[in-house]
C-alpha cells in the first residue's frame, strides 16, 4: 500500500507510513532514546567498577619481570582516569548549542554515542599499549555523555504530549538510575567469570553502536516530519504547546540573568554534587568500606537505582494527574524532598558504623535524589521553552568546571607517604632511656 499524504504541522506536506506505531510513535522514541543515553551512562561508568577488578594487570605486569608497579596501583594515574570523563565532557560541552542549532539533536547525539562506542570498544586494547591512550578512551566516553542533560530536556519537549511531560521526562531521565540496574550486576558477574573485566567494554561498545545506529536511522527531531507519526499523534503532541516553527536565535545574554535559571542553576548543582558522588564512588564504597565482595557489589549498588526508577516514574506519573497545585509547587517539593533525603542518607553513613544500616542510609539517598534532576529540568524546559538546550548546556559546563577545578591539585598534592605527624613521638623519658 502507499503511504498516505499529511501535514507536517507547519503547512508542508509530509507522508505518512502506514505503519503509525499504533499512534504511540513516541513512545517508541522514548523508549529508543533512553537505551541510547542508559547505554552512554554505562559506558561513563565502567571504569569505576572495573577498576575493583583489574588485578590481572598487577600480576602480568610482576611476571613480566618490569621494576616499576603497574598504573593500575597508582592513585594519580587512576585519578586522572576518573577526571578524563570529565574533561570529555566539558570539551564536548563547549560547541554543543551551536551544533543543536545547526545539526540537531539527531546528528548531535549520534556523533556523541560514536564517541562513547569507539571509547568503550577499544579501552582493553588502549589498557595493553599504553595508559595515555586509556586517558583518551575516557575523553572520548566524556564526549558521548556530554549533552546527555541537554537532550533530556530538548526530547520531551520535541516528542511528549504536554499532559504527559512530567511521566515522559522521569522516564527518560532514568538513564542514570538504569545504568546502574543494567551494568552493575552484568559487570559483577563478568568480573569474577573467565571472560573478565575486558568483556565488559566489548560487550557494551557493540550494544551501544548498534542502538545509535538504530537512533539515526529512526529519530526526527521534529514529530511533524516522522513518517510513523499519524495526524492523531501530532494533534496529541502539539496540543497546547505554543508553535516555534521558526528557528529563532537563542537569546544567551537574557538566559544567564534570568533570576529563575540562575536558582535552577545553583539548586542542581548542590543537589546533583550528592548524587553524582554516589554515582561514581558507589561501587567503590561498597566494596572497601562496606567489605562486599566483588559480585555482591554489583547486585547490591543496582538494587537503589532500580527502586529509584520506580520512585521517579511514579513521581511522574502522579504529577501529571494531579489538578490541584500547580507546577512550580509539584517541582519545588520534589527538589526539598530530594534534598532532605539525600542529607539524611549523607549524614547516617557518616555517623553510623553498623554495616546493614550504612547500606539502608546508602540506598535511601540514592532513591529518594532521583526527583532533583526531574525538578531542574521541568523548570528549566517551562521558562526557556524552545531555548531549554542552552540553559542546560550552561549548567552542566558549570558543574564539569568545578569538577576539574576542584580536582585538579589532586594528582600534584596528594602522596600515598604517611604524613609526619601520623609517626608516633618518642617520650622525653624514651629519648632518655636510650642514650642510657
Amino acid at each position: 500500500m502507499a503511504d498516505k499524504v499529511g501535514d507536517s504541522g507547519d503547512g508542508v506536506k509530509r507522508k505518512i507510513s502506514n505503519f503509525v506505531f499504533w499512534n504511540q510513535t513516541r513512545v517508541f522514541i522514548l523508549a529508543l532514546s533512553l537505551t541510547c543515553l542508559t547505554l552512554t551512562q554505562i559506558n561513563s561508568q565502567i571504569f569505576t567498577f572495573t577498576v575493583i577488578c583489574m588485578d590481572d594487570l598487577i600480576v602480568e605486569n610482576q611476571m613480566s619481570n618490569v621494576t616499576e608497579p603497574h598504573w593500575i596501583e597508582g592513585t594519580t594515574e587512576k585519578s586522572i582516569l576518573f577526571s578524563a570523563t570529565a574533561i570529555g565532557a566539558l570539551v564536548g560541552l563547549i560547541p554543543s548549542v551551536p551544533l543543536l542549532n545547526r545539526l540537531g539533536v539527531r546528528l548531535t547525539l549520534s556523533v556523541c554515542g560514536l564517541c562513547s562506542t569507539l571509547g568503550t570498544f577499544f579501552t582493553p586494547i588502549a589498557v595493553s599499549w599504553s595508559f595515555y591512550l586509556v586517558v583518551v578512551c575516557r575523553v572520548l566516553q566524556g564526549l558521548g555523555i556530554s549533552v546527555i542533560l541537554t537532550v533530556l530536556g530538548v526530547i520531551p519537549t520535541s516528542w511528549s504530549p504536554k499532559s504527559e511531560y512530567s511521566t515522559y521526562l522521569a522516564i527518560l531521565s532514568c538513564a542514570w538510575q538504569f545504568s546502574n540496574v543494567i551494568f552493575m550486576p552484568i559487570s559483577g558477574i563478568l568480573c569474577d567469570s573467565e571472560y573478565g573485566w575486558r568483556s565488559i567494554y566489548y560487550a557494551f561498545g557493540v550494544l551501544t553502536g548498534f542502538f545509535y545506529f538504530i537512533f539515526y536511522m529512526f529519530y526526527t527531531d521534529a514529530p511533524g516530519v516522522h513518517r510513523n507519526v499519524s495526524e492523531k499523534e501530532l494533534g496529541q503532541i502539539k496540543e497546547g504547546k505554543p508553535d516555534h516553527a521558526i528557528r529563532e536565535t537563542v537569546p544567551y545574554k537574557r538566559i544567564c540573568t534570568d533570576p529563575c535559571v540562575l536558582a535552577a542553576w545553583i539548586s542542581f548543582l548542590g543537589g546533583n554534587l550528592g548524587f553524582i558522588t554516589l554515582l561514581l564512588y558507589g561501587p567503590t564504597y561498597l566494596r572497601e568500606v562496606l567489605n562486599f565482595d566483588v559480585r555482591s557489589t554489583g547486585y547490591i549498588n543496582a538494587l537503589p537505582y532500580a527502586l529509584c526508577a520506580i520512585y521517579k516514574f511514579s513521581a511522574g506519573k502522579i504529577s501529571d494527574r494531579i489538578k490541584f497545585a500547580s507546577d512550580k509547587t509539584i517541582y519545588t517539593f520534589w527538589l526539598f524532598s530530594s534534598i532532605i533525603g539525600l542529607s539524611i542518607g549523607y549524614c547516617i553513613m557518616a555517623w553510623t558504623t553498623d554495616r546493614n544500616i550504612a547500606f539502608v542510609a546508602f540506598a535511601f539517598a540514592i532513591v529518594t535524589s532521583g526527583l532533583i534532576i526531574m525538578a531542574s529540568v521541568k523548570c528549566l524546559a517551562m521558562r526557556c521553552q524552545q531555548h531549554c538546550h542552552f540553559a542546560w548546556s550552561r549548567a552542566f559546563l558549570l558543574i564539569t568546571g568545578i569538577m576539574i577545578l576542584t580536582n585538579a591539585p589532586f594528582p600534584f598534592l596528594t602522596t600515598q607517604e604517611a604524613a609526619e605527624y601520623t609517626k608516633h613521638k618518642k617520650s622525653p623519658m624514651g629519648e632518655l632511656s636510650e642514650k642510657v
